[in-house]
């Protein structure tokens, strides 16, 4: 009988050691939001930057995650002072690419990155702060990176993960397919009872919703609530007009409620929907409260 009972205690312990290894473990890396005040609002999540290193070079240094453009991208006003305190130089060829940069972003390293260099771009650092103790912010993470990965964004812990497989805690989550132009993804939305696409942009951290002049007034009562203007697109000075969206708007079968659509004045992002064939654009706002699983690998969006 005792010889009984310890074989099943046996048996348990292996199945619980045997679950235990098979959960993969994940390296997280944590993000912030960067705040911004913009028309005289104060938007407390406007951009989301990733802490990083970049090749031998001591300093911090941050990059915005932008799933919403498929280029990696260093801006040449803040990097250029430190070009000459790093291999990095030998790196950049005559069309404006660095090639095979080692770029860490929290503890997870990428030795062969490919990154855009775009010159007269970015905020100057001062010759005083150069090497200070705060992260210099140098440019933009894009979709490129993680094309044959999946992407977990933990909104809620500030935190993301990548990984070649998707572990055991989501595997069970519904899964959204989504179309890929360019690495850029066009989820599935309904909007006002009709199948749209949208282009997922994680740079686009304050909308919910942006899309065409007319778009916009389709679904809400007309009456502008707020407007936003500045240099928001790639420094380019830009003013987007937000309405109370009227009309129901659903994901993965779940109504997304208090939303607000917006669009750009003068039609200056009519031709993004246009070029990727996409209703309009959504970001990081109606996840706030949720981990967001991106299988580039499958073209799958996952919500938890």
């Amino acid at each position: 009988m005792n010889l009984h009972k310890q074989g099943i205690t046996f048996v348990f312990l292996l199945l619980i050691f045997t679950s235990c290894s098979q959960k993969q473990s994940l390296q997280w890396i944590p993000f912030s939001w960067e705040g911004d005040t913009i028309s005289g609002i104060y938007i407390e999540k406007a951009y989301l930057y990733i802490p990083v290193k970049i090749e031998n070079l001591p300093d911090n240094f941050t990059m915005q995650f932008d799933l919403g453009t498929y280029n990696t991208v260093f801006y040449g006003k803040p990097l250029d002072p430190y070009l000459k305190e790093s291999s990095l130089a030998n790196k950049l060829d005559s069309i404006g690419m660095f090639k095979n940069v080692s770029l860490k972003m929290g503890t997870v390293g990428f030795d062969n990155a490919n990154v855009v260099y775009k010159k007269n771009f970015g905020e100057e650092i001062s010759k005083d702060s150069l090497h200070s103790k705060t992260p210099k912010h140098i440019g933009t993470i894009a979709s490129d990176m993680f094309q044959d990965k999946i992407v977990i964004i933990d909104y809620k812990s500030c935190r993301l993960a990548i990984t070649d497989r998707l572990p055991n805690e989501y595997a069970n989550l519904p899964a959204e397919k989504f179309e890929s132009v360019d690495g850029i993804m066009k989820l599935p939305f309904r909007i006002n009872g009709k199948e749209c696409k949208l282009m997922f942009d994680t740079g686009s951290s304050p909308f919910q919703l942006v899309t065409t002049k007319k778009r916009a007034l389709d679904i809400s009562n007309s009456v502008i609530t707020d407007s936003l203007s500045g240099p928001l697109w790639w420094g380019q000075e830009i003013t987007f007009y937000g309405f109370n969206v009227n009309k129901p708007i659903k994901f993965g079968g779940k109504a997304l409620n208090n939303s607000k659509v917006y669009y750009a004045k003068d039609g200056l992002w009519d031709s993004i929907y246009s070029s990727f064939d996409v209703w309009g654009i959504t970001g990081n706002a109606y996840f706030f409260e949720n981990t967001v699983i991106i299988d580039y690998k499958n073209k799958l969006f996952r919500i938890k």
